[in-house]
């Protein structure tokens, strides 16, 4: 048990003791192990002795008070000794025995409050007066410290030897452990004391100052106090910040104040934020290496706001060498440097920000005032100026100002406050882009280009109004791609990838749908330009291409314009409509010549009063738009025209066809095209002239170039006018305004039911991408759409805006469950069975079928459900008669739509089904198209004969209020009433139910038909083709083509004919008038091929093939002559005959004197004379067989005129008499 006791004691006192004890301990109590057996073996053997507990006996508990104070007194003394630095002599294993018996044996409170006796002691006697001594001298601090070191260690050896009582009697008396009551009492006794608390806090304030001011202090003293006051405060820095802290910041901030004011006086800003970055530094390394660290945060943000945020705005602002000024001069450094102080403070960056932003919006709203002031008129400078000024502050904002957020936004919203501040900046945007994606613009590389198209696209994200910009964009496109102006197709995807990129597919698809169109149209014109050589009939007079333009993605005009092209162009453009109809059915081709172009060449002659011999004409190419086309083409038939006629055998528009002929005749007088002579005030310097009626327009015989292709441009404005402004807007609000009823209605079917406010959120979030709506537009489309009954207000909250099917009162669900409880769709709603139910029937023509009858179970009190008089009932909630057209030819024999029925208080129910109904027509084509027709509607009920559904007519016959104009019909009768036109109700008797009468109720139509379809695209056409067969009769023979067109003209009818045939009922009871017309008309043109037939054959007879008889040339080459007024054309006489006959005469004479002289002259004269014979009589047949023919040309000439007149007078004939058989014509 004894060695048990020791090695418990040896061991606690190696938990317990002082650290620098405990190597030795431990190899004591090692040492006493070994000489001792195994612990375990020990214990092994006490087991097998029969002891299963191990006891430990307790000390005594009493103690004799002399031997406390003995134990006490070694304590004291040893305490003393370790105060002093005595301690070498001294055992720590028994004072820690002595103090752990103490503890042990209930006596800590002695011990402790000896011991804070000790230490006041000491420190009032000893410390503290070696500190007053030093305050008088210049080694207070150091003696200080000194004082405030021995103390601490002496505070850790006692520490070290009270350890039990800090773990026992501390621990139960809730009291400070020992070594901080040593500090409590080195803080209380010592550094709190009067005088050296206010000594201490001016050293160390007056030492910083010092060194502030640059003088050499020894700052590590300095260093040592502030540890002690953070020492002193036990875990907390309440002494620190009493005694040194609090009188330091208040202290510097005087001191800073008064520094920034002298900065300020002296030194401008940039000087000025260099010397308080210097003093920021300066004040972290001394708060660092000196002073506590939560001190450097403390003393940086006094120093901040001292210098920095109280005059945060007198260094922005500061003149001629503020923001402004850093922004003017470009001083990227400054700029930084300002932007890192200003960072340190809470609304620097705010205030810095502001005023770049003024100085910004300043720059960029003088941009705008310059444009919409007329100093700068051209849109391009304006964007090349607006991207200049980004990239200026894009580079101060990566330079300067480190990406940072907050000027990126404001950067950001500034360009969007002045870009949008000119509303025609979406214009001169597209117009900037139009500019360089075009040819003949500045040559750029690819990759310039694709920069200059990344910063113009984002000028394009801050526009708010991107679907202004989309079409002005789509107008300059389309000019690129119809004038083939565009730079490289490339250029232009690329474009359009960044616009779908920043705005969507939706936005861009009609764009693309223009690229699609180009490519489709090239492919059209190859195609006609191929086919030429094997169709003939598609051989382009003139080299034309056209470009086929999908309505919608263009922004042409949907109206046709009439313009009169010249012949040729006119012809080429027929044909290529005829092509591209032919292989694409069902589509409508309509010239617009504003976007056309066209290349004259031009022949330029000397004037007729010049003097110059050596001036010749010279020729020219003349690029110019169709319109002037159609211009300078008049100067080929008139050496003249005034502005009246050019716009009457033009028909160009007048704005367009007053910039037409300005382009001709603006500019030096050697580049006029044309010239004018005007009694208007002519034109001065380069405002364009005024254009009257008067005006006289001439070639300018003067036009020189020195290049053979000359481009006459259109004189357009660099943006719209006012009035195109106007126009433009006041479409694109029109857009706008369907686009946010389409938002409202596609958030309100997901939503419901919304706030007001809400709804007005969720609308501008889904339009800012295309544009900005305002909120009194959103009001009025709201408004608009519930007077149009698609939504409606909550009738409790008129804030709630909600999808008008979702509304239902109170009251009228009540009214609903009550009137349909117990109710049977299938039951006739009659009280009394054996009693007919009456349907009144009537007709809105062409609308809506009307239908009431009367409910006795669907009746109510108003009073009694909160005044509802009438509700609505889907169609299959209630009984509904079954009345259907008996005449109905549709497949669908129920046409009507299922719509609600309008239930009354007093039990009427009105059924309104909108219906389109197919009756059958028994038709009368006798005198077709010009012909009236009676249709009637038969209508009554399938199953319920007339003893219980009485079928009669309501109203008064015909309701016409809503009845549609149709264009193909007329009504004769303006008003269907009773009295004009009675409406019949019938009760019959069917062979399937003999005994069941049946009532229906017919409406009689009495309708004639229009006229102006058939007289425009069928007679006058076709009457005008018959007309073209008398030009087979004037065509000459030696033409060829005179067979060939009255076949083409036969061709001709017959393809109307089957469009006829076609159009015409299909009847054998009558013949149409108009089949009549067609077939008179298409005897006349077979007629006509007959007699050209005739005609060619007389005219190629010959007298070798054809003898003409006595009375064919009295009649064709005498009578009819005579009677037609035709003459022959005189002979021309030949004197050939008589010339030789009376040569001969001589010869002969000669030849009987001479042939005696020599046998062979007389032979070569017979010889001679044989063969001059021989040509006499040849010529003579010649001519003979010539005046022959020329009888018998004669003679065709004479039929082809017989046949003019004849068939003139046929067709004239023919045509009156037709048409004035026909009862009527009604356009």
């Amino acid at each position: 048990m004894l060695k048990l006791e020791y090695i418990w004691v040896t061991v606690a006192v190696l938990c317990t003791f002082h650290f620098r004890e405990r190597i030795i301990l431990s190899n004591l109590l090692l040492l006493n192990l070994c000489k001792t057996k195994s612990f375990s073996s020990k214990m092994k053997a006490h087991k097998k002795e029969g002891c299963n507990k191990m006891r430990i006996r307790a000390f005594p508990m009493n103690m004799d008070e002399s031997y406390v104070e003995s134990t006490w007194e070694l304590l004291r003394g040893a305490i003393q000794k370790i105060q002093i630095q005595n301690n070498s002599v001294l055992s720590f294993e028994e004072l820690y025995r002595n103090a752990y018996t103490l503890v042990l044996h209930k006596h800590g409170d002695k011990l402790y409050n000896g011991l804070r006796e000790v230490i006041t002691e000491h420190l009032q006697k000893k410390i503290r007066m070696d500190v007053l001594k030093a305050m008088k001298n210049s080694n207070f601090l150091e003696v200080l410290n000194d004082a405030w070191n021995e103390h601490t260690t002496s505070m850790i050896m006692i520490r070290d030897i009270l350890m039990y009582m800090d773990r026992v009697y501390v621990s139960q008396h809730s009291v400070d452990p020992v070594y901080d009551l040593g500090l409590i009492l080195f803080r209380d006794e010592v550094i709190r004391y009067d005088g050296i608390r206010d000594n201490l806090s001016n050293t160390l304030l007056n030492m910083i100052m010092a060194e502030r001011h640059g003088e050499a202090v020894h700052m590590l003293s300095v260093k040592n106090a502030c540890l002690m006051l953070m020492a002193l405060g036990i875990h907390a820095r309440t002494v620190y910040e009493e005694d040194f802290e609090n009188p330091f910041l208040q202290q510097s901030a005087e001191f800073f104040r008064e520094e920034g004011l002298r900065y300020l006086s002296e030194n401008n800003a940039g000087a000025y934020i260099q010397k308080v970055q210097q003093r920021i530094n300066e004040e972290s390394i001394r708060a660092r290496h000196y002073l506590d660290a939560m001190t450097e945060v403390k003393i940086i943000k006094v120093l901040e706001e001292e210098l920095i945020s109280k005059n945060l705005r007198i260094i922005v602002d500061m003149e001629n060498s503020g923001v402004v000024h850093m922004l003017t001069q470009d001083r990227y450094e400054d700029l930084n440097a300002m932007y890192v102080l200003l960072k340190r403070v809470p609304n620097g960056l705010t205030v810095m920000s502001s005023a770049m932003s003024n100085y910004l919006r300043q720059q960029g709203t003088a941009l705008v005032h310059e444009l919409t002031n007329g100093i700068s008129t051209s849109p391009v400078q304006f964007i090349e100026n607006l991207l200049s000024l980004k990239s200026r502050f894009d580079k101060f904002l990566s330079q300067a100002f480190e990406n940072d957020s907050l000027f990126r936004r404001v950067i950001s919203a500034d360009f969007e406050y002045f870009l949008n501040l000119n509303p025609s900046s979406p214009e001169y945007l597209s117009l900037f882009i139009d500019d360089k994606l075009k040819k003949g613009s500045k040559a750029m590389s690819e990759s310039d280009l694709e920069n200059v198209m990344d910063r113009a696209m984002i000028l394009f994200r801050h526009l708010q109004e991107k679907d202004v910009f989309e079409r002005y964009y789509k107008q300059h496109l389309a000019k690129r791609l119809l004038h083939t102006r565009s730079l490289a197709d490339d250029a232009e995807k690329s474009v359009i990838a960044k616009l779908r990129m920043e705005c969507g597919c939706h936005f861009t698809s009609k764009i693309e749908g223009m690229f699609k169109d180009m490519q489709l149209s090239a492919t059209i014109n190859e195609n006609i330009r191929n086919m030429k050589d094997a169709h003939p009939e598609f051989a382009l007079p003139i080299d034309f291409s056209a470009s086929v333009l999908t309505t919608g993605f263009w922004p042409t005009q949907g109206s046709v314009i009439r313009c009169i092209l010249p012949s040729a162009a006119n012809e080429a453009f027929e044909k290529f409509k005829h092509f591209y109809l032919s292989s694409h059915s069902g589509r409508i081709l309509n010239l617009q010549p504003q976007l056309g172009t066209a290349d004259l060449h031009a022949e330029f002659y000397p004037p007729s009063s010049s003097s110059n011999p050596k001036q010749k004409k010279h020729k020219h190419i003349l690029c110019v738009s169709t319109y002037q086309m159609c211009i300078l083409m008049l100067f080929n038939k008139s050496n003249q025209y005034t502005y009246k006629e050019i716009v009457e055998q033009t028909a160009i528009p007048e704005k367009d066809l007053k910039r037409a002929l300005l382009s001709l005749i603006f500019g030096k007088s050697t580049q006029q095209v044309l010239c004018r002579e005007s009694k208007g005030a002519a034109s001065t310097g380069d405002r364009l002239p005024v254009l009257h009626e008067e005006d006289v327009f001439r070639v300018n015989e003067e036009f020189s170039s020195r290049l053979f292709r000359v481009k006459i441009q259109t004189l357009l404005a660099k943006g719209e006018t006012v009035p195109e402004q106007r126009e433009t807007r006041g479409k694109i609000e029109e857009e706008r305004k369907l686009e946010v009823e389409a938002a409202i209605v596609r958030i309100m079917k997901s939503r419901q039911r919304l706030g007001h406010t809400v709804l007005l959120n969720e609308i501008v979030n889904q339009l800012k991408h295309r544009f900005m709506p305002s909120p009194i537009m959103i009001k009025k489309r709201i408004e608009c759409l519930i007077e149009r009954d698609y939504l409606s207000r909550d009738p409790s909250d008129y804030n709630i805006v909600c999808v008008l099917s979702l509304l239902a009162d109170y009251n009228e669900q009540i009214l609903y469950d009550d009137l349909l409880r117990g109710y049977n769709i299938l039951e006739r709603p009659v009280s009394n069975c054996s009693k007919p139910l009456v349907v009144l029937l009537e007709l809105v023509l062409f609308q809506i079928v009307d239908v009431t009858w009367y409910d006795y179970n669907l009746k109510w009190n108003p009073e009694e459900y909160g005044g509802i008089s009438d509700v609505r009932f889907p169609a299959g909630k209630i009984w509904k008669p079954d009345v259907l057209l008996y005449n109905n030819v549709d497949p669908n024999f129920d046409p009507y739509y299922p719509s609600n029925l309008v239930v009354y208080s007093d039990g009427k129910i009105n059924w309104i089904p909108p219906a389109i109904v197919r009756s059958s027509c028994k038709m009368d084509v006798t005198w077709f198209p010009f012909d009236d027709q009676t249709c009637c509607l038969k209508f009554g009920s399938w199953t319920y004969n007339d003893r219980k559904l009485v079928l009669e007519q309501g109203g008064n016959g015909w309701d016409m209020s809503e009845y549609i104009e149709n264009g193909e019909w007329l009504l004769v009768v303006s008003q269907f009433t009773t009295a004009d036109y009675p409406v019949r109700r019938t009760v019959k008797l069917y062979e399937c139910c003999p005994d069941e009468p049946y009532s229906d109720v017919k409406y009689c139509l009495h309708i004639r038909r229009r006229t102006l379809y058939y007289g425009f695209n069928l007679i006058i056409p076709s009457l005008l083709i018959s007309l073209m067969t008398l030009l087979g009769f004037i065509l000459p023979v030696e033409s060829g083509e005179k067979l060939t067109l009255e076949i083409t003209i036969l061709l001709s009818v017959c393809v109307f004919l089957t469009m006829v045939s076609q159009m015409t009922p299909s009847t054998s009871e009558a013949v149409s008038l108009i089949g009549v017309f067609f077939s008179s008309h298409m005897i006349v043109v077979s007629a006509s091929v007959v007699f050209n037939v005739i005609v060619l054959n007389l005219h190629y007879r010959t007298q070798d093939t054809h003898r003409m008889g006595v009375w064919t040339r009295k009649v064709l080459l005498d009578w009819f002559p005579r009677i037609l007024l035709m003459r022959r054309p005189l002979k021309s006489n030949s004197n050939i005959h008589s010339d030789i006959r009376y040569d001969l005469e001589p010869l002969l004479n000669r030849k009987e004197t001479s042939i005696q002289r020599t046998n062979d002259i007389c032979q070569l004269l017979e010889q001679l004379i044989a063969d001059v014979r021989y040509i006499r009589e040849f010529v003579k047949n010649e001519e003979e067989e010539q005046e022959a023919r020329n009888d018998w040309k004669f003679a065709a000439m004479v039929v082809d005129r017989i046949c003019l007149i004849a068939f003139s007078f046929v067709i004239l004939v023919s045509t009156i008499g037709i048409f004035s058989s026909s009862p009527h014509i009604t356009v």
